[in-house]
């Protein structure tokens, strides 16, 4: 057993030291010229016995940014290179120890990316850092870009890449810069591979024919047989030519459909029958030059037209469904009467393409858009639709037709049923006298319509029923509201409740405007008869005054910052609400909030909270803060956060008076004490530091405190 409790003993003694290694933290150093440097506080608190103080404040500094150091400063004793000298720790020669290497992307100009590997370099065994920086590269991100010729010249890699110490960068391109296969548009793919496997090397065609990067350009077929760029080998004796030879390099042509129009057109078949050069590029332009044409086009020979002429083949004009293999419905979004489908499938069993393509509808761009008065004269739809040969699009009886009907949902819950209205009247008896169809519609009022607009044309009482007094005619239900009230929160008003004891008219539009009409009234306005306060008079219904719970809920409220709560039902069980309200609280936004000394002096709380009517604010504060909470005091980062916990001091048997408010001002007046404050009594040295605690002086009690050091 004491074998056992020994260990135990000594584990328990050793914990907080334990813990405290897990507080310290990682430290990045970025340097200008040698990327990131990590320090590992844990890592060197350990060797030092986890004594702080000897390297603060000795070599840095707490509290101040530390200046940046060179190589050469370190090298004469400064900051790291006051341990890391080789005797104490390890030399600052060896730079990977702190400066963690990586794979380097080198963006070339006109080839894009070459990778440098420090692993691989450093990997060989036979050099150091120091052998290439910073003579031949610096340890920065913006080295200058040196070109293939200077390094031919013994600059840069050139220094070691000559071809005696290493492979020479003459000649030997792809063991630095990586080759792949490039894809064109057209379905053209250029394989580095295939090329390089015919003995040619990278300098026959970089940048003599092509400029390799960004700034790379495309050149067209008619440019190639000019002996530009693959031209420049592919002229029919050097290779094979681009002339004539498509299939060899644009091995991958696929079919093209035409999404606008639903065209579909097929390489395959005509390739079985024609050369390429039938097409390309006389007839057609392939790629970013290439250019639509209209029906129109092609019947004046243009495109497809040139070989679809009725002679050599099928023509463009009548055999529409040769090449649009599929049709689709068609949606015209009108301003006034929303949008129309128009359906290929119905009216293609009845009719042919050529019946009204493109003598009554212009297909494509060159389409426009017809009025109901224009189809009236027969132009587009109205060449068939017009009571003879099929039904008349002008008719307001057809409206319904083609144009889809519903029932249209209105604010405050009122719909209107197209189609019960159509058994009685036309589309024309209200579109466009009464209501506009489309945006441009406006909204009428319940008074405007008692007044003869909109609805209450008809709805006069002797069309059919009065606007007026047969609100659930129109609104079929109701929805309680709620009125974001700006003095106490939202107040709900339950339409169902009302309802069941009285009928819409006997509010609404005498008492209350609905809608854009409505208007807020303030509690006063309510007293003197207004708004709620037409019944709530204290003999029809409960009065507005003195009865403030029943519409306004009342809540908890937390005040976040002092850990303090208000409770409205327990002060409810003693006062009404205008004991407070508006008197020492303001249920507003504008409220402000009060300090303790405030209070002491009668203000807010302190009007009932003296002693006398209640508690005093005074020495009682628990029954007000019943939950205190640890306090964070932002500091640098070099110095630490500290985080004060109120539960440990409570826990020592300290009161809340002991401290507050004649040590420390909580609230808005609460202020910032250096360590040196402290040193002299102020703040946490009022006890931290004359024998009741541990001392603020003491360097190896920081961390008790500073638990997170930088």
């Amino acid at each position: 057993m004491k074998r056992l409790l020994i260990p135990a003993i000594l584990f328990i003694l050793c914990l907080p030291f334990l813990l405290l290694a897990q507080d310290y933290q990682v430290v990045t150093f970025k340097t200008e010229t040698a990327g990131a440097v990590d320090f590992n506080h844990p890592v060197h608190l350990k060797a030092l016995g986890s004594n702080c103080t000897l390297c603060h404040n000795s070599i840095f500094k707490i509290g101040t940014k530390a200046a940046p150091v060179t190589m050469k400063e370190m090298e004469a004793g400064k900051s790291c290179g006051a341990c890391h000298n080789a005797k104490r720790a390890f030399a600052l020669a060896e730079c990977t120890r702190c400066h963690v290497t990586k794979e380097v992307p080198v963006d070339i100009p006109h080839f894009g990316a070459v990778i440098f590997s420090h692993k691989f370099h450093l990997g060989l065994g036979a050099y150091g850092c120091a052998d290439c920086h910073n003579t031949l590269f610096g340890a920065r991100t913006d080295n200058p870009n040196v070109t293939m010729k200077e390094m031919e010249q013994g600059v840069s890699c050139g220094a070691c890449h000559d071809g005696s110490t290493a492979f020479s960068v003459k000649g030997d391109c792809t063991k630095c810069h990586a080759v792949r296969n490039i894809p064109f548009s057209a379905d053209v793919t250029f394989s580095h591979d295939v090329h390089l496997g015919f003995g040619h090397v990278c300098g026959d065609c970089h940048n003599k024919l092509f400029l390799a990067g960004p700034d790379s350009r495309r050149y067209t077929m008619l440019e190639m047989e000019t002996q530009q760029s693959c031209g420049g080998c592919h002229n029919g004796s050097t290779a094979f030519s681009v002339k004539g030879d498509c299939g060899r390099c644009h091995t991958a042509v696929k079919d093209v459909t035409f999404s606008k129009s639903d065209a579909f057109f097929s390489h395959a078949v005509h390739t079985a029958l024609l050369e390429c050069s039938s097409c390309h590029s006389g007839t057609f332009v392939g790629g970013v030059n290439s250019r639509r044409y209209t029906m129109a086009d092609m019947e004046k020979g243009l495109s497809c037209g040139v070989c679809h002429e009725d002679k050599t083949v099928f023509g463009v004009r009548g055999n529409c469904d040769r090449c649009h293999v599929k049709t689709k419905e068609v949606n015209f979004k009108t301003g006034a009467a929303g949008t129309v489908n128009f359906r290929h499938d119905a009216h293609s069993q009845m009719y042919g393409c050529g019946d009204c393509h493109n003598g009554i509808f212009t297909a494509g761009k060159g389409r426009k858009s017809y009025t109901m008065a224009e189809m009236g004269k027969g132009k587009s739809c109205g060449a068939c639709h017009d009571g003879k040969t099929a039904f008349a699009a002008t008719a307001a009886a057809n409206c319904g037709t083609c144009h889809p009907l519903r029932d249209v949902l209105l604010p405050h819950d009122a719909r209107f049923p197209h189609v019960k209205h159509l058994e009685f009247q036309t589309c024309s008896d209200c579109h466009n006298g009464l209501f506009l169809s489309g945006p441009g519609n406006r909204r009428w009022t319940m008074t405007q319509m008692e007044e003869g607009n909109s609805c209450g044309a008809c709805h006069d009482g002797s069309s059919a029923f009065t606007v007026k007094g047969s609100c659930d005619r129109c609104h079929t239900s109701t929805v309680d509201v709620a009125f974001a009230v700006r003095q106490t929160g939202v107040t709900p008003f339950s339409h169902g409740v009302h309802t069941s004891l009285h009928g819409c008219s006997d509010c609404h539009n005498g008492i209350f405007g609905a809608g854009a009409s409505a208007k807020r009234y303030t509690m006063a306005d309510m007293e003197k008869g207004a708004s709620c306060g037409a019944c709530h008079d204290g003999k029809s219904a409960f009065a507005v005054k003195d009865n403030c719970t029943k519409c306004h809920p009342v809540k908890e409220i937390d005040f976040s910052k002092s850990g303090a709560r208000f409770s409205h039902a327990f002060h409810l069980n003693a006062y009404g609400c205008t004991d407070c309200h508006d008197a020492l609280f303001k249920p507003n936004a504008d409220n402000r909030s009060w300090t303790m000394a405030e209070m002491e002096k009668g203000n807010s709380c302190g009007a009932c909270h003296d002693g006398k009517s209640a508690f005093n604010v005074t020495g009682d504060c628990a029954k007000c803060h019943p939950v205190t909470k640890g306090v964070k005091y932002e500091l640098p980062g070099d110095v630490g956060s500290v985080l004060f916990s109120h539960k440990s001091h409570s826990a020592k048997g300290y009161g809340c008076a002991d401290c507050h408010s004649k040590i420390i001002v909580a609230g808005s007046g609460r202020s910032s004490h250096s360590m040196k404050d402290m040193e002299q009594g102020q703040s946490c040295g009022a006890c931290h530091g004359f024998s009741m605690a541990f001392s603020v002086k003491d360097p190896v009690n920081c961390e008790k405190c500073h638990k997170r050091l930088y």
